[in-house]
């Protein structure tokens, strides 16, 4: 080893084998920091090997080079702007628990709503599951209208459907949810919506004042499934389907997964 290299690999603790221990070979020398280093210590180590080869080059071709003692600086600028550049830094990954239907207070019912397209056959489906406290089946309706001009006027349909719903069976006190997160955030908004959907929001505000108790919650999909699984069904419906107390023998093991 040339005392120039010396002074290189000598320059930083983190490069303590020459010192320590004799290769004949730069190969055994390189199986050796693979073997025992980190990985963070080996990849500056060939860094350093491959800088001060590149140096030995640009000096036998008489080109300018970086002074010695810079040689491992230069290594560990390179080496950070290679993994900026090639490496995705890993995001800490939290597992989402998974969504599931939950009962209201006690003394308040919980109306979930949501609504479904069929847009081959021109209609749309709304769904409304009404449950106490215990879990219990109150009411569900399963309702075909003609499609309307956009996704997002069916999940407002379906809103407004479940408030005028729980109003026709004496239903005043209510925790209403639905997954479509644009028509709860604009239920929950005090101002006027100027969007195409605006009027049916102002509606269902209006219809819920009427209420003794009654708030709008955004839940996902996995809490809001018998009442989409309702609103599906409402393809197989000549209108309007309401079940009191009870629910289609095919939807009854959506329920039971949601008490489960």
């Amino acid at each position: 080893m040339c005392d120039h290299a010396k002074s290189i690999w000598f320059s930083d603790p983190s490069f303590h084998y020459p010192r320590t221990r004799n290769f004949t070979k730069f190969s055994d020398l390189a199986s050796f920091v693979l073997l025992e280093s980190t990985p963070s210590t080996a990849a500056l180590f060939f860094m350093v090997a491959w800088c001060i080869w590149v140096r030995r080059n640009k000096l036998r071709e008489r080109q300018v080079v970086w002074d010695v003692g810079e040689t491992v600086k230069r290594a560990r600028d390179l080496l950070l702007e290679f993994w900026d550049a090639n490496i995705i830094r890993s995001k800490s990954v939290i597992p989402r628990a998974e969504t599931k239907w939950k009962p209201p207070p006690p003394g308040l019912f919980k109306i979930n709503f949501d609504g479904s397209v069929f847009k081959n056959l021109g209609w749309a489906g709304l769904g409304v599951a009404i449950r106490d406290s215990e879990g219990r089946i109150i009411t569900a309706l399963s309702q075909k209208i003609p499609l309307p001009s956009s996704v997002d006027m069916v999940e407002a349909l379906a809103a407004r459907r479940a408030i005028t719903f729980a109003q026709e069976i004496s239903i005043f006190q209510a925790e209403v949810e639905g997954d479509s997160l644009k028509v709860i955030s604009a239920l929950n908004n005090p101002h006027s919506n100027r969007s195409h959907i605006g009027h049916i929001i102002q509606a269902i505000k209006c219809y819920s004042q009427s209420m003794q108790v009654c708030f709008f919650n955004h839940v996902r999909r996995g809490g809001n499934c018998l009442a989409h699984s309702l609103a599906k069904r409402a393809v197989l419906a000549a209108d309007l389907d309401v079940w009191l107390e009870e629910l289609p023998p095919d939807l009854n093991y959506v329920f039971q997964n949601d008490c489960a």
